[in-house]
């Protein structure tokens, strides 16, 4: 039994840690487009882990962190609380493109993204 909980904890760090290698290899922006993409009702425990992974990440900006912490949240949509969080970075043209573009992309979402927000996100995954 003591292997099994040995084996199983080694199998969840190295998949944290892969989770962490593909953030550092690809930003976070273009890591939430690809979860956002394939977003059906909410984001799958292996994405809010990702998510998390992003949040508590210190190269993430402040909005990256915020857009991270609603997609982590949506259930069919983004919920209340996290809609004028949302709103004030697509609101600040300071704040980079693409996570305006992300912002605005999450806040149209009911229960997955329209056909013309998954081009734009595929674009944003590149």
């Amino acid at each position: 039994m003591k292997k099994f909980v040995l084996v199983l904890t080694g199998i969840g760090l190295t998949l944290l840690c892969s989770a962490g290698v593909a953030l550092a290899e690809e930003g976070a922006i273009q890591t939430m487009a690809r979860i956002t993409m394939t977003l059906n009702h909410f984001p799958t425990d292996s994405d809010k882990a990702t998510l998390k992974n992003i949040i508590d990440s210190d190269g993430a900006t402040e909005e990256e962190a915020d857009i991270a912490m609603a997609l982590a949240n949506v259930e069919h949509k983004v919920l209340e609380k996290d809609t004028e969080r949302l709103s004030n970075i697509v609101d600040d043209d300071s704040t980079d493109a693409d996570a305006r573009k992300l912002a605005s992309i999450l806040l149209r979402i009911n229960h997955s993204p329209s056909d013309a927000d998954k081009t734009a996100l595929a674009a944003l995954a590149e």
